[in-house]
């Protein structure tokens, strides 16, 4: 059974500490015949899980606040922070009363979301980085096409990646239509970026949350099992900045969430007949700077920034000039863009 399995977590949060005027959680009323009055229920439940995220929290949490939706409780989740990240959020707690936070000791990615979906009161539940920015209107379009499409269990949408001095870097999109985010789940792509999802708590409780087993991947975990619930989608327009820095997942652990996502989509192939995918080689470096500048040149590269990539393709070589990523890199830059995005579309299809 999952670590992240609802029920277990409904009764094992004794040790989280909830700051703030929080209303009571939905744990409280479950079997327990109290009606909780509709005017105090929200739309949305926004979770944001922070681990030393003071850097950008602020920037992450003002997102949040202005959205054009007003209907939602906001669940900051403290992992054990020894920076000022709780600290930040109880400040705005105080100030705040959709703004709840739960202390809870170092635990983890998936243990902190566990402990926010077992709270969560809202219709629907929204995720949201620490180091990420939502577009103003992001809920109400989400909350908009969900309302439409009651066969959708969860939405996503693309996103706009800006590096760590919040300087642009490309626009990634992502497939839209359920067809084809299945397609690629078993390809072992994520095909939803997981800080723009919103799901139906429903859909989220009978998937089992988060698989702690499956990390640094238990997002594309997660979107196998939500397929299972209901329909998926994203929506064709950016409604979030994603933040690439060095201390960022996506970074520091790139070659453990590969072949985590090959473990992944091989489980679920295999359920479905289908041969196994092999993990491909990967192009990385030890250096924290040269893999935040090639991370930084790809997705530049991939989105037809040039110039962006050149730049960030250089400080690779820069940091780390004995490895040779850097300088595929820079050749890559060299490829017609037509050209390169054929070859990697081709890559995708057949690795």
């Amino acid at each position: 059974m999952k670590e992240s399995a609802v029920s277990s977590l409904l009764g094992k949060n004794g040790r989280t500490n909830v700051v703030g005027p929080r209303p009571h959680s939905i744990a409280r009323y479950q079997g327990s015949g109290i009606r909780v009055p509709a005017l105090q229920i929200p739309r949305v439940s926004v979770l944001l899980p922070v681990w030393n995220g003071e850097a950008f929290l602020e920037q992450a949490m003002e997102s949040i606040l202005g959205q054009t939706l007003s209907s939602f409780e906001f669940i900051v989740i403290d992992d054990g922070s020894t920076d000022r990240s709780a600290a930040i959020a109880e400040q705005y707690a105080a100030d705040d009363d959709r703004i709840h936070l739960l202390r809870r000791p170092h635990r983890g990615f998936s243990a902190s979301l566990n402990a926010g979906i077992a709270t969560v009161r809202g219709e629907y539940v929204a995720r949201m980085d620490a180091d990420d920015i939502s577009a103003p209107d992001r809920l109400q379009k989400q909350v908009a096409y969900l309302d439409a499409h009651p066969a959708c269990a969860a939405v996503g949408a693309w996103i706009e990646v800006i590096d760590e001095a919040g300087r642009y870097l490309g626009l990634k999109t992502y497939v839209t239509t359920h067809d084809e985010i299945s397609a690629a789940l078993l390809h072992g792509i994520s095909p939803i970026a997981h800080p723009t999802i919103l799901a139906r708590r429903s859909a989220l409780w009978a998937a089992g949350g988060y698989d702690a087993r499956r990390y640094p991947s238990e997002d594309l975990d997660l979107w196998f099992c939500l397929s299972e619930c209901g329909e998926l989608a994203n929506l064709g327009e950016a409604l979030l900045q994603h933040r690439r820095h060095k201390a960022a997942i996506g970074v520091r652990e790139r070659e453990k969430m590969q072949a985590m996502a090959v473990e992944i989509c091989n489980t679920h192939r295999t359920k479905r007949g289908l041969p196994p995918k092999t993990a491909p080689s990967m192009l990385a470096g030890t250096n924290a700077d040269a893999r935040y500048h090639f991370e930084c040149a790809r997705t530049a590269l991939i989105a037809g920034s040039h110039l962006t990539a050149l730049r960030h393709a250089a400080a690779t070589i820069t940091a780390e000039p004995n490895r040779l990523y850097g300088y595929a890199t820079l050749f890559a830059c060299a490829v017609p863009k037509r050209l390169l995005r054929f070859l990697l579309n081709l890559w995708a299809r057949y690795r």
